[in-house]
């Protein structure tokens, strides 16, 4: 039996990592701007200890103002330091935590529901398998987004806290994991102390058993957290949390709201004035923004950002709803401090990501994970066990179509992910940069200036990114200016970064231009297209 286990750990191993390796640097066709940004970063403090605007060791990565969590550009100096900055180096440090999640995915559900009377011997392996198949799981862990390492610490946090309730040490180090998450990703500053909170309701008995283990473990985490009180406070970022808060725009989200007022003022219908008041407009923002992440079109039919999913695909598979439904009314019904845990859990995922705009949102969101996994593992665990049972031909026959559709289910995905990915959504991955650099390589001795235009997502970035452009000349030359980077700092060597006003520029055949098809009309040196024959770019001099 524990041969056997070995085999299927090993498999369950080989199959995660197979499918975030395989193509990491060709699927996504382009790495995005963050992911750019994450990975010049780590370049430049590999290089000189500074980020791009020349601060010491950053605690929060300002970036395109978007003051990003650092965690995920200190992960990915090794993989550049050791492999140089491209793009399967900067995506490296997320499969590897992607495949540790899948690991300890089994051992979280070991802890959780092990125990059940039947089934419990499936579940955990199950789960694993179900994390490491993962449409959403797989979309961030072979590209370098925060987020996912936010999982990982998650999944790794409640094992070690479960843990510790038997050995103080796996406390401390829940402690912190849970600290070293809030260095991830915003949603994780939310998410977790709400988590611990569950964590502690859910076991209250067994740590006022351990109280001296778990107040050194909140010491712990304290020391850990505590650097970053400064970057809370900071107004840039609360400026940042304000720009993605669907509450922030007032006029817009009240304006209904106050023309109902008024009509009610007027009409003096003071009962309708308690239900037209801005708190109700607020309440009612906040709690669409949460259920919207429980949507079933956005969970097994469309998802939301191209960048998010697979072409004609949800996050979850659709042959996977009636055994999470399965397994919740298993979960629900048999109870347990497990199931406080998993609900809690779910429960409380959405939150962070409610009063903010774009919703549902698949990154925001991720934290959900693996409690779909591991309730949908219960549920297939339960036809498992009815099918041994009953060993009859009729089960047997239902047990072969749930799996063949899990396997067509499966290989559509797959073949969605690697085969239409690219060509359908090349345009959502920035693509094109990469041919756009290596052009202005080898004629950069021809012009004295090449200009590209703002009107392209990020150029510089890109720019920097492809070119590998050194860091120390980079930060010498003035580096990205504290007033940002449009704002003060537009151009680095021979490149220059602003909108092309064709008619405009002077035509002496000294500048390379690179912009939008509409902001070069005439026929250029060089079209780059979309990997779906859409032109993206011009190259053209004048």
């Amino acid at each position: 039996m524990k041969r056997l286990f070995k085999y299927k750990f090993l498999l369950l191993i080989v199959v995660a990592a197979a499918l975030r390796l395989w193509q990491l640097g060709v699927v996504p066709p382009s790495p995005d701007w963050d992911e750019t940004a994450l990975g010049y970063n780590a370049y430049s403090i590999l290089k000189t200890g500074k980020d791009e605007y020349g601060t010491w060791f950053p605690l929060t990565i300002r970036s395109f103002d978007d003051y990003k969590p650092p965690l995920y550009v200190y992960l990915a100096i090794p993989s550049i330091a050791v492999f140089g900055l491209n793009t399967p180096a900067v995506r490296l440090p997320s499969v590897i935590l992607g495949i540790v999640a899948v690991i300890g995915t089994y051992f979280l559900a070991k802890e959780l529901l092990d125990k059940q009377e039947k089934e419990g011997k499936y579940i955990p392996y199950f789960a694993s398998l179900l994390l490491a198949i993962s449409p959403w799981h797989i979309q961030f862990s072979r590209i370098a987004f925060e987020a996912n390492v936010g999982v990982t610490l998650n999944i790794l946090g409640v094992v070690f806290f479960l843990k510790g309730l038997r050995s103080r040490y796996f406390l401390w180090l829940s402690a912190f994991i849970f600290a070293l998450s809030l260095y991830a990703y915003h949603s994780e500053r939310i998410f977790v102390p709400l988590l611990l909170l569950v964590l502690a309701l859910s076991h209250w008995k067994n740590l006022m058993n351990v109280r001296q283990t778990m107040l050194t473990g909140i010491v712990i985490g304290i020391v850990i957290a505590v650097p970053l009180v400064p970057v809370f406070l900071n107004q840039n970022t609360l400026m940042r949390l304000r720009g993605t808060s669907s509450l922030s725009d007032q006029t817009g989200l009240l304006a209904r709201s106050v023309k109902k007022l008024e009509d009610d003022q007027v009409s003096h219908n003071y009962i309708a004035m308690i239900f037209d008041n801005r708190r109700l407009v607020w309440a009612k923002t906040l709690v669409d923004g949460y259920l919207s992440h429980y949507s079933f079109k956005w969970l097994f039919l469309n998802g939301d950002n191209a960048r998010h999913h697979a072409p004609d695909m949800g996050v979850l598979y659709l042959v996977e709803l009636p055994f999470l439904l399965w397994g919740m009314y298993i979960v629900a019904k048999q109870g347990g401090v497990g199931a406080k845990v998993l609900f809690g859990w779910f429960l409380i995922a959405p939150i962070a990501a409610s009063p903010t705009t774009e919703l549902p949102h698949g990154i925001r969101t991720l934290v959900f994970l693996p409690t779909f996994q591991i309730f949908t593992a219960v549920g297939f665990s339960q036809l498992l066990i009815w099918a041994q049972q009953k060993k009859k031909a009729f089960n047997s026959a239902i047990l072969f179509i749930v799996l063949f559709l899990f396997l067509f289910n499966v290989g559509y995905y797959l073949h969605m992910y690697f085969v239409h990915t690219n060509k359908e959504y090349s345009k959502f991955w920035q693509y094109g940069y990469q041919q756009a650099v290596a052009y202005t390589q080898k004629n950069r001795d021809k012009y004295k200036k090449i200009v590209v235009s703002t009107k392209l997502e990020q150029p510089h970035m890109f720019f920097l990114y492809y070119l590998r452009y050194d860091p120390a000349r980079y930060l010498k030359e003035g580096g990205t200016a504290s007033g940002g980077f449009a704002e003060v700092r537009n151009k680095f060597d021979i490149y220059e970064f602003r909108p092309i006003h064709w008619e405009k520029e002077i035509r002496d055949g000294s500048t390379l231009y690179i912009g939008l098809p509409g902001e070069i009309p005439v026929p250029p040196l060089q079209r780059i297209y979309y990997l779906d024959g859409i032109e993206a770019m011009r190259i053209a001099d004048k």
